[in-house]
């Protein structure tokens, strides 16, 4: 199921290439709409609908007060209206408050008390119940961090002492709100771009530094999007200084740690100052700019299919976890089989067994003596290795690893045909490699056939050939005639491309 859909719009029916413009959605309706931004050559002050049940876009012809060009202006909904503070027309910074009312299509200027914030750009505005609360932006010359609130019942411009750790000033930073709190991430200072977490607490006006938060976080990014829903909050896109991002990272606000969505083919492309608009269990975004041109495209992220990813991926897990159990426990594992290697018994159960080896599965089904039994005794492999082999079996993998058991491990995987643990034993000892241990996996690689894993040893010892000769290993080459000759010649044959680069 993919997590991304890109409904493809008509050219001649869409707002066309855009950044640094807003979309909101109006709760109860079927539409989102779309304000003004940077085409690539002006500010733009277009009204733009997009209807969902047609997937459409319409022109809105509105009337009143039309608010002047502008883009990296902030905007917030109120009931069935939008609100729209700020921006930069291409020459000016902007500091005036405007409010569309998408039931009469009416644009009108805010009527305030008191001093309203500056001019700036690149800002967030956001409500949480009665009060829009405007944070940060740039004025051209200035970052700034300071919090101004538009008490709605009395619009009135309130300029409150906030408490706690506040915030370096920043622009093209993100704010999202859950429940009463807020949540502002990265941003650029002027000078650098960042990767600061905080949130601001409204009932208190306390700012406070998320500073241990665990899981992989994102690296320090302006221009992009925050989105929050229910217990989480999703991040795309942006500018790190180097490139435009098309990662998005999750934070789980109740567990206070980042997450990273699964892996898709059909993400959008990386993108910074586009739009984000939550509708239900989707996301929207819209337009944007790659560093190389402005975009028009529209894209709908799905974070339903996201959360029933995350939860069969939970399931999974706790079903591994409880057959590492099942097999860890040897007392009271509930056996119906038991593994005699070494002399010491491994208990374990036939179904698991069977079902994860066609091995196993034909040698319970034979009616040979084996079927019969419930005690087998395997003579030919060490306790450790069968061990971890069934470890495998229950769970697809091998917690914790040895140079010496992975070796084995290729022969017991070659013996039972697991595949899926011989990768994982080539795998592991490919990136473990050392001096003394390359001769010896070299010669198991050869005889079990994992060429990938030969082709690993032997570039080893071309690179490592004079410290590997004077090794113990090396010496056991002498009893493999064909594969001694192979790593000499070899080794010769890269001695002489070096020879030959020095000459010219």
């Amino acid at each position: 199921m993919a997590i991304w859909a890109h409904p493809q719009v008509n050219a001649s029916e869409s707002p066309g290439c855009r950044a640094a413009h807003t979309c909101e959605y109006i709760e109860g309706t079927d539409s989102l709409y779309l304000f003004g931004g940077w085409s690539g050559k002006k500010a733009l002050n277009d009204l733009w609908r997009y209807h969902f049940s047609t997937q459409t876009w319409q022109l809105v012809e509105a009337e009143g007060r039309v608010p002047s060009p502008r883009n990296n202006h902030a905007s917030t909904v109120v009931d069935d209206k939008i609100f729209i503070h700020g921006g930069h027309d291409g020459f000016t910074w902007l500091s005036d408050l405007y409010v569309f009312d998408t039931q009469t299509e009416k644009w009108s200027i805010v009527t305030t008390s008191g001093h309203g914030p500056s001019a700036r750009a690149c800002h967030t505005m956001t409500r949480v119940g009665r009060k829009i609360y405007i944070f940060g932006g740039f004025d051209g010359a200035n970052c700034f961090n300071d919090i101004d609130i538009l008490d709605l019942d009395t619009y009135t411009w309130i300029h409150p002492n906030v408490h706690g750790y506040q915030p370096a000033p920043r622009n093209a930073h993100t704010m999202s709100v859950r429940g009463t709190t807020l949540y502002m991430f990265g941003g650029h200072s002027g000078a650098k771009h960042l990767r600061d977490l905080y949130e601001f607490h409204t009932e208190t006006l306390t700012w406070n530094h998320l500073a241990t938060i665990q899981g992989p976080f994102p690296p320090g990014l302006r221009g992009h999007t925050a989105t929050a829903r229910e217990k989480k909050i999703y991040f795309f896109g942006g500018y790190d200084g180097r490139g435009r991002s098309n990662e998005l990272y999750i934070l789980n606000i109740d567990e206070m740690c980042w997450e990273r969505a699964p892996e898709s083919n059909n993400a959008p492309s990386g993108r910074q100052r586009h739009s984000a608009c939550l509708v239900g269990s989707k996301i929207y975004y819209v337009g944007g700019f790659d560093g190389f041109k402005w975009m028009d495209d529209m894209y709908i992220l799905d974070i339903g299919c996201i959360e029933e990813q995350g939860l069969r991926a939970s399931a999974q897990a706790l079903m591994v976890k409880n057959l590492r159990n099942l097999l860890m426990d040897q007392e009271k594992n509930y056996s119906d089989i038991t593994f005699l290697v070494q002399d010491k018994p491994i208990r374990a159960h036939k179904a698991i067994v069977a079902a994860q080896s066609l091995h196993f599965r034909r040698m319970f089904a034979s009616g040979m003596l084996e079927s019969r039994q419930d005690t087998i005794t395997i003579q030919e492999w060490s306790h450790a290795a069968f061990s971890a082999m069934l470890e495998c079996l229950y769970t697809g993998y091998v917690e914790h690893l040895s140079m010496e058991v992975a070796v084995e491990l290729l022969g017991l995987a070659d013996h039972y045909a697991m595949f899926e643990l011989s990768r994982l034993c080539e795998n592991y000892l490919m990136h473990t490699l050392d001096v003394e241990s390359v001769c010896p996996v070299l010669i198991a690689a050869t005889h079990y056939q994992a060429m990938a894993l030969k082709a690993s040893c032997m570039a080893f010892v071309q690179s490592h050939f004079h410290d590997v000769v004077a090794t113990k290993g090396f010496e056991e080459l002498g009893e493999y005639p064909n594969l001694l000759l192979e790593v000499t010649r070899n080794s010769m044959s890269t001695s002489k491309r070096h020879t030959s680069l020095n000459e010219h």
